[in-house]
Order: structure tokens, then sequence, then C-alpha cells
């Protein structure tokens, strides 16, 4: 299933503004499905965000502490998604008949000038070592390229995040780069490594 609002080719020199999130596409893994994020969620999110082990290797200063908060992220996906520069899904097991998110996974800072994206995954912890997150970074990956045509596509973490690292050069990743001290969390500077895939690479992957 396609959502209406995704650009493609020579549309995405435009700006779009005003889609609806909740048509966002619907994406399968083996063993997981990536689905829009919705209020219901917030205790999902905040049991996730809350944990130090979780924001440890991310942006997020503090862990989340309320419902509140956990709501507040959900409308900030929202409202990337409606002004066409963020996309954001909620992790689900698909054998969980309670689709509970587990997770959350998404493009953002999409350039529809050069056709480029980053993208960004979490996991609650006890999902970690499972092998789910290159199931899901290999799915955005194909969706991003295959379905949003874009041409490159780019992730940034902290160096000691070497877990995420494995999944990233499993799925095709490769390390171009070291923005020295460029995150500032709490009274400390860290190191960021880029690393990025260009469609025509992702391509002799299949």
């Amino acid at each position: 299933m396609k959502s209406p609002p995704v650009p493609t080719g020579k549309e995405m020199e435009h700006t779009y503004t005003n889609w609806d999130y909740d048509r966002l596409d619907i994406i399968y893994t083996p063993r997981c499905r990536l689905r829009p994020i919705h209020s219901s969620d917030a205790p999902s999110l905040l049991r996730m965000y809350s944990n130090p082990a979780v924001i440890r290797f991310t942006e997020h200063h503090l862990p989340m502490q309320s419902l509140e908060e956990a709501d507040d992220s959900i409308q900030f996906y929202r409202k990337g998604y409606a002004e066409g520069w963020m996309y954001r899904w909620g992790v689900t097991l698909i054998a969980d008949n309670r689709d509970r998110v587990i997770g959350t996974v998404g493009l953002h800072r999409i350039n529809y000038d050069h056709f480029n994206s980053s993208i960004g995954y979490e996991l609650d912890e006890p999902y970690w070592g499972q092998g789910l997150s290159t199931e899901i970074v290999c799915a955005l990956t194909e969706y991003g390229f295959d379905t949003m045509e874009l041409h490159r596509l780019e992730a940034e973490l902290i160096p000691q995040n070497v877990a995420s690292a494995r999944v990233l050069q499993k799925n095709g990743y490769r390390y171009e780069a070291t923005r020295h001290q460029r995150l500032k969390k709490h009274l400390t500077y860290f190191d960021i490594d880029v690393y990025g895939i260009l469609y025509e690479e992702w391509k002799q992957l299949l």
C-alpha cells in the first residue's frame, strides 16, 4: 500500500505541506510491522524513552518523565510528517496481538532538492540482541530507495554505539567520516560517526 503523499522523481523538487500522517505507509519486515504512532502509544514511548540505556547513545539529554512528554513527541512526529521533512514509524511485533510499540524508526532531514535523508532508530531494551534492528533498517533502506526514489541515505551515531554500527554495516552502509565533538550532552561533547549508502550501492546488494 503506497500513501499518496510520497514524493518521487521531479515531485521532490517541490515543498509539500499538510500531509495526513495517518496515511503513512505501513511497512513489514519478517517479524515487525512499522506503522504510524498514535496518542494511545504514549505509554509505550514513555516506557522506552524513560530507560537511560535506550537514550544513552541518542541526542536525548534526559530520560522521558511523563505521558505529556511522550505525547509531545508524537505530535512532533506528526508535525514533521505534515511539513514533509520527517517520516517516523512505531515498531510493533507482528506476533503481538496487542500491537504494542517496542521502538521507533524514521527518515528525517529529508532533502527534496538533493534526494537524501538521514535514518534513525531505537528499540526498547528487552528487544535488543535479536536482530530486529537489522530487519528494520533493511526495510527502511528499501523504502527510502525503492518507494521514495532517494539517491542517498545516511546515519549518524556516537562511536561507542558499536551495536548500531554493526546494524548499519550489515545493511551495506559504510563508515565515511567522524565529525569531532559535534554533539553536546550535559557537559560532554561527543564525536559523531557518519555512515552512508547510495542507491547504486544498495542495488548491488540485492
